[in-house]
């Protein structure tokens, strides 16, 4: 028997991000997220060929970030069609809302450890 079946996955378990930028009715913007799975790793990689080598792009932060983002309900918080909001945003916030996504642990997780 595979002990696949026993393991507890950190990637199932949501997070939630909030982003002080993209404020919804005067409120930062809460976005909830799981961890990039080999399966969706694999999605945008038929779309962005080799794309953990090009992680800093960010066209692929936000494709990403279109398909991670979720709301409190688990529902998609954007779609393909908001990529041209994002192109009127700051890089450095994308980039800060992308990294948890990909990143199994923060550095404060990291040297707790």
């Amino acid at each position: 028997m595979s002990i696949t079946s026993k393991i507890e996955r950190v990637s199932d378990e949501i997070k939630t991000m909030e982003v002080p930028e993209w404020k919804v009715d005067g409120k930062p913007l809460k976005i909830f997220y799981t961890q990039l799975t080999v399966g969706e790793s694999k999605k945008i990689a038929k779309r962005y060929p080799n794309f953990m080598e090009k992680i800093t792009d960010s066209e692929v932060q936000v494709y990403i970030i279109i398909q991670k983002a979720m709301d409190e309900k688990g529902d998609p918080l954007f779609d393909i069609g908001d990529k041209n909001w994002f192109d009127e945003n700051c890089p450095l916030v994308v980039q800060r809302v992308v990294a948890p996504m990909i990143v199994s642990q923060s550095v404060e997780e990291q040297e707790k450890n």
